[in-house]
């Protein structure tokens, strides 16, 4: 990308373009990735396929809501800390607030969404990770080898799907691009590496740590409800790994286990957040509604919220500091050669499962997918008006 256009970019231009993003964006982290994709590599033309898809291979390394941090990256890339902030509370705030009603209501009302709305929205998922598969690989597999990364991530995938296994994948993909990418020649190389990294640079993986190792032994001193809750969350946030969709189960255990909240209460929960735009880490603030602490219980939804997110924001912010001196050592490299190509095997395995077994199930599914296909295709249509349209579409097809 021209580092003239970089400058052009405004704060509120990154912030609008992700509060647009988090009121649109259904499907989960990986229809997540082909949204951003859509809009800020072919619409926007903000970025290059090939500095997208690094920011990509980049997040699903770390734990953490993966498209969040995505976002996070990008806004981080153009204006710093501040635009990282931006783009995080553009994306993450809609669904936010939605869930906070979602909470308030559910203890009043038996609420629910039509299963026709629902049906839409699959339907153009389906559409916008297939668009993000095609367009990354034309892009980024140029060789047998990246072909055949690809095809192994998304067969083991298929066959045995996990967020571990998605791990596994990615780290032996890097570790293979080592080896059959030795023999490029890199212009550039950073030898001096680690006399660039200063303090401040690593302060956020100190950070983390102190948190991480700091928080449990804090709780058992004061016995705090917000001491407790902070220790769950910041521990559950540090074990996602493979997308926000594993927080849910980690979730699970960790609170409605231990007693802290009903299984019902939290199932609507999990059933609301799958059902709206934006990062499924924002489940926390849902239930956050429901905990006893020292805070009201606006605040207390806020505070679950912003302890799930700062283990991801930490480590990832860290990273991005020393990422262009990373970018430059021919090793880190062909990793991410590696990691890129399975990172499109395993859109390829998400695209099957979940994604097209959930959404394609009768006849009117698959005339939701072929119209989303012919608009996505053929139309220069704003993607946030088809998903409207498409869920409107759905909602008439349960009167047909």
């Amino acid at each position: 990308m021209k580092k003239n256009n970089k400058t052009k970019i405004e704060n509120l231009d990154i912030f609008l373009s992700f509060l647009l993003l988090g009121l649109t964006s259904f499907g989960g982290p990986i229809a997540h990735i082909g949204y951003f994709r859509n809009y800020f590599v072919k619409q926007k033309k903000w970025l290059d396929e090939k500095l997208y898809a690094d920011f990509v291979s980049l997040c699903n390394f770390l734990p953490g809501p993966s498209s969040s941090q995505v976002g996070i990256s990008i806004g981080y890339y153009f204006k710093g800390i501040k635009g990282a902030i931006l783009a995080w509370i553009g994306f993450t705030m809609p669904s936010v607030i939605i869930l906070l009603f979602f909470g308030y209501a559910i203890l009043n009302y038996d609420s629910s969404i039509p299963q026709g709305i629902l049906r839409g929205l699959k339907a153009i998922v389906v559409i916008i990770v297939f668009q993000a598969i095609i367009g990354m690989s034309k892009n980024l597999l140029k060789d047998n080898f990246g072909y055949m990364i690809a095809f192994m991530t998304a067969l083991f995938l298929i066959i045995l799907p996990s967020s571990f296994n998605q791990l596994m994948c990615l780290i032996i993909s890097g570790l293979i691009g080592v080896f059959v990418y030795k023999d490029q020649k890199r212009k550039e190389k950073n030898k001096n590496f680690l006399l660039e990294i200063s303090f401040w640079k690593i302060f956020p993986f100190i950070l983390f740590f102190i948190f991480l190792l700091g928080l449990p032994i804090i709780n058992e001193i004061f016995n705090s409800n917000l001491l407790n809750l902070a220790n769950s969350f910041f521990k559950v946030g540090s074990m996602v790994f493979g997308g926000g969709h594993v927080v849910l189960p980690l979730l699970k255990e960790e609170f409605v286990a231990s007693g802290m909240i009903e299984n019902d209460i939290f199932l609507a929960g999990y059933g609301a957040s799958q059902a709206i735009p934006g990062p499924l880490f924002t489940f926390s603030s849902y239930l956050g509604i429901f905990f006893n602490s020292e805070l009201n219980t606006l605040l207390t939804s806020m505070f679950c919220l912003f302890f799930i997110f700062l283990p991801s924001f930490l480590l990832l912010l860290g990273t991005l500091s020393i990422w262009n001196e990373l970018r430059k050592i021919s090793y880190i490299v062909n990793i991410f050669k590696g990691v890129n190509a399975s990172v499109i095997g395993l859109l390829i395995a998400a695209l099957y499962d979940p994604i097209i077994i959930s959404s394609l199930k009768n006849y009117y599914d698959f005339i939701l997918i072929l119209i989303s296909f012919l608009i996505l295709f053929f139309t220069k249509i704003p993607q946030w008006a088809v998903v409207f349209f498409l869920s409107f579409c759905g909602w008439i097809f349960t009167y047909v």
